[in-house]
């Protein structure tokens, strides 16, 4: 469980959507340790409640398909008003538009755009209905602050999340809810891995040489760790960050210094 400094107010309640990812997993831990209620939603049921484990009594877990706009909005009415929302679901994708896997296309942004507003109109409806403020964390990225050759269906869909929390923190200014992105540069996670499993499959090239010239990339030549993508996030749920709102907040080591 990751060391914090961050307490959270006693019976805070915290969900985290993408439980069962790197980034989701490491939330969870930091939330725990920071003595947050929670709940671990992912479209895999197993892997929504493995991300509780080692966590203790008293978390919830369940299936979620962040797609199904009713499905979401079911699963926040039945569990109620809660503090704090991190979606941390996403999928990656590459590609030149010429060549354009339309499919693809459309699995990538139903879960990092639309999925992000799913959960957003779900979840701060029961926020408001309780009269309780709150935070919402969506998982960008530096991919959603710069284009990239070979990126444009996830740099979209990213930049996509940016322009969501923008519009949506001044709409919940009034509730005293607020709405952040963070914006990880190059994690360390199964992600990038199959990343660049793709970008070597179609343009040729080494994988492993590939991610090793990724881990130096940036400022500090190296590469963010969920737990630090986690402890941003945590940050901004809680009571230190009460006046940070419609911000998108990198953690890239450096990373957006270079071109």
């Amino acid at each position: 469980m990751a060391d914090t400094t961050i307490v959270l107010p006693v019976g805070h309640r915290a969900v985290v959507i993408g439980g069962g990812g790197a980034i989701g997993r490491a939330c969870l831990r930091a939330f725990a340790a920071a003595g947050a209620n929670l709940w671990s939603l992912d479209l895999d049921g197993a892997a929504a409640a493995a991300g509780l484990d080692g966590l203790g009594h008293g978390h919830h877990h369940a299936a979620l398909d962040v797609t199904d706009r009713k499905a979401v909005a079911d699963r926040a009415q039945a569990i109620g008003a809660c503090d704090s929302i991190v979606y941390a679901a996403g999928l990656e994708s590459d590609g030149d538009i010429v060549d354009l896997d339309w499919a693809d296309y459309r699995r990538v942004m139903a879960v990092n755009l639309d999925g992000a507003f799913h959960v957003a109109a779900g979840f701060a409806g029961a926020m408001i209905s309780a009269r309780r403020a709150g935070s919402f964390v969506f998982l960008a990225s530096m991919a959603g602050l710069r284009g990239e050759a070979g990126t444009s269906v996830y740099c979209a869909s990213k930049f996509g999340v940016v322009g969501l929390v923008e519009s949506f923190a001044a709409e919940m200014t009034p509730h005293a809810i607020r709405i952040n992105a963070v914006c990880p540069g190059n994690v360390d996670s199964p992600m990038l891995r199959r990343i660049t499993q793709s970008v070597t499959g179609r343009v040729g090239g080494d994988a492993d040489e590939l991610y090793e010239s990724w881990s130096r990339y940036g400022a500090a030549q190296r590469m963010v760790t969920p737990r630090e993508v986690a402890d941003l996030c945590l940050f901004l749920a809680s009571p230190a960050a009460t006046a940070i709102t419609g911000a998108a907040v990198r953690v890239d080591a450096g990373a957006m210094l270079y071109r």
